[in-house]
């Protein structure tokens, strides 16, 4: 009878803190990772959101047979915007990125307050926080690239080619699927 009241049951304290202690070394590896993952999606969110707003600018120059310009503001935080007129490069401040929908001006801007640790900015036409105009019937364009990087040393391009052409490359080799950019001509 002794003996079975004296087994134990549990966990003693000496486990628990060995297990403890190996929980806390394995997360110390995994978190800087997690980091890293997170600031890859933030980078490639905000590309692929600049991306569909030039893209959306190119096409709409067509439907809406008007010159559409494109500015960024490379200030902190940074916006991406386009408007039917030429827009000065401080496309942030409110109703300067709007389009008429209706008879109802429709902002048409990406804020970078949304994308936190993503820095943009401009080289060609885009350079300085300049912006580009898409031709209403070709579709044309002055070249340029909006540069967007983290802290981490990633970064992405959306190139806008001065045939119009829009896509986004990595400065380096493959980056997050993304083929390198060209060298500029």
């Amino acid at each position: 009878q002794n003996k079975q009241a004296s087994c134990q049951q549990g966990f003693t304290l000496i486990e628990a803190m060995i297990t403890i202690a190996i929980v806390a070394i394995l997360l110390s590896i995994a978190v800087p990772s997690f980091n890293d993952f997170f600031e890859k999606n933030r980078l490639k969110r905000a590309a692929e959101e600049v991306y569909g707003l030039v893209s959306k600018a190119k096409a709409e120059s067509v439907i809406r047979d008007a010159d559409l310009s494109v500015s960024i503001d490379t200030a902190n935080p940074w916006c991406v915007g386009y408007a039917v007129t030429s827009v000065a490069s401080d496309c942030c401040n409110a109703g300067a990125c709007t389009v008429p929908v209706a008879g109802v001006d429709v902002t048409q801007q990406i804020d970078g307050a949304t994308f936190t640790g993503v820095t943009i900015t401009g080289t060609g036409a885009f350079l300085g926080g300049g912006n580009t105009s898409f031709e209403r019937v070709r579709g044309a364009a002055a070249a340029g690239s909006v540069v967007m990087t983290t802290p981490g040393g990633w970064g992405l391009n959306v190139v806008v080619s001065s045939r119009g052409r829009v896509r986004i490359c990595g400065p380096n080799a493959n980056t997050m699927g993304y083929i390198a950019c060209p060298p500029p001509p």
